[in-house]
């Protein structure tokens, strides 16, 4: 009877074109997702600058007409932004590059392997 490590490994690529192949398909469906992550986190912030923006201007308008403010003023919502874009959103767009270049030079490789096998 076969255990199941034994039928694991019958399921595993012998040739190092193979390897090349998954290993550099790894890296890039890595770096699509942290790339991907990052614009999500980047959009994210935007909204949320938007969203005090508009309630900045709702309250500045309260203001102006001498009504009374329901909710604050914010100020600053930018700053974060710009934080959130230059320190997470940096690394995650060079890391993100970076798997990217890694994984089609993997994929180069197993070509090249393959065609002098």
């Amino acid at each position: 009877m076969c255990s199941s490590i034994d039928a694991l490994y019958m399921h595993l690529p012998t040739d190092l074109s193979t390897w090349l192949t998954l290993i550099g398909d790894l890296f890039v469906g890595s770096g699509s997702i942290l790339l991907a992550w990052r614009v999500k986190k980047i959009l994210q912030w935007v909204v949320y600058c938007l969203v005090a923006h508009e309630q900045s201007i709702d309250q500045l308008t309260k203001f102006a007409a001498n009504q009374h403010q329901t909710q604050l003023i914010v100020r600053g919502a930018t700053k974060h932004l710009l934080d959130i874009e230059s320190k997470l959103g940096l690394v995650l767009l060079i890391t993100g590059f970076l798997f990217l270049g890694i994984g089609m030079f993997f994929n180069v490789a197993s070509f090249f392997v393959g065609a002098g096998q």
